[in-house]
């Protein structure tokens, strides 16, 4: 049985992060060129991911919605073009058949 890794943002993560942009301060003001480089690189690719990976969840639910919203206002338009049809006025008429 193989088990492979997936990749997962979770609240690690985002701690992993915030960590380290602290990092990044600190290593900035201290002059730590090298370590302010890669702290920084780090949270441009992960920080990233992240926002890529939230960005495509929230087109997909709006366009969700918005298929959603089209929907219905195709089923009131087709709704009232239905009852329009329903209630004509008729005219009621009586006739007698000749022999």
């Amino acid at each position: 049985m193989l088990v492979q890794k997936k990749w997962n943002f979770g609240l690690g993560t985002i701690f992993s992060l915030i960590v380290v942009y602290f990092i990044f301060l600190y290593s900035k003001d201290k002059g730590w060129a090298l370590l302010a480089l890669i702290s920084k690189w780090y949270l441009i690719i992960i920080g990233g991911l992240i926002a890529l990976s939230v960005g495509i969840v929230l087109l997909i639910v709006l366009f969700s919605l918005l298929m959603l919203l089209i929907a219905i206002v195709k089923l009131k338009l087709i709704n009232k073009k239905h009852k329009k049809q329903k209630y004509k006025e008729y005219i009621d008429a009586e006739y007698m058949v000749k022999e």
